[in-house]
């Protein structure tokens, strides 16, 4: 695809081939995992983004670990497990055996490609942060995080950035407000996910019938925009949040450069 200098728009198809994608399993028991000399059980049923690979540190006979990918799990798991910084990002490396983890479809709460992570606002806001990439390195918006283990979590913008010029997430402060995902309906290009308590920051349907409590609506726009710069080229895939606009980076690897 020929390069075309500053904002234009991309087919979905081509998102669909350059979309950092990640693969998800299910832990089927209890797992030690250890980092930086913090041991923790994570429990069975977690749901991890993470691929297959050959570590030479591996326990496991075929030399395989399971190894954490794109997807973060929840601030709230790490808090609930012990880590002293629950809000950084927690790179787990398990060994591999086959019967203790399953690999999954990807959950329905989370979407097809990137960091999971939402922006806020619409493609304006993403074209000035794409083109002031040099000048002013950070993200200083808001932003919406959905994590690999079901939760929806909100960051508002204090001080620190939350993500840098490629808007790679920085983790630098826990979430504002967080919620337990319930249940998630998909239908066309909306997603519906269902919730017990009030998600501080996000506007959402308070329902007075049924089963959950409230519902938050995410619309896939499938209009994709392409940033080019001389050396570097970024994505966005644009989102409506309950009628607020949103943008996703489906590619973070390549935001660097060719």
């Amino acid at each position: 695809m020929a390069r075309e200098k500053g904002l234009h728009r991309v087919s979905s198809s081509y998102i669909n081939k350059i979309g950092l994608k990640s693969s998800y399993y299910r832990l089927n028991q209890n797992t030690k995992f250890s980092f930086s000399g913090e041991q923790v059980v994570l429990p069975k049923g977690t749901i991890l983004s993470a691929v297959v690979s050959i570590d030479s540190g591996s326990k496991a006979k075929s030399g395989k670990a399971l190894i954490s990918t794109h997807v973060d799990i929840s601030y709230a798991l790490k808090k609930r497990l012990g880590f002293s910084k629950p809000y950084r990002f927690i790179p787990i490396l398990l060994s591999y055996y086959p019967s203790r983890y399953t690999r999954v479809k990807r959950p329905a709460y989370v979407l097809p490609y990137g960091e999971n992570i939402l922006y806020a606002g619409g493609v304006k806001t993403f074209e000035k942060r794409a083109a002031n990439y040099y000048d002013k390195p950070n993200f200083t918006g808001n932003a919406l995080k959905l994590t690999s283990d079901g939760y929806l979590e909100y960051y508002k913008y204090h001080k620190e950035p939350l993500a840098d010029g490629a808007l790679h997430w920085q983790y630098v402060q826990k979430p504002t407000s967080y919620v337990k995902i319930q249940h998630t309906l998909t239908k066309g290009s909306k997603t519906f996910l269902y919730y017990q308590t009030k998600l501080k920051g996000v506007k959402a349907a308070h329902l007075n019938k049924g089963k959950y409590h409230y519902r938050l609506s995410i619309k896939n726009q499938h209009t994709p925009y392409q940033y080019s710069g001389n050396v570097y080229a970024m994505w966005a895939s644009l989102y409506m949040v309950s009628g607020a606009s949103y943008f996703t980076t489906p590619q973070n690897d390549a935001n660097y450069g060719d």
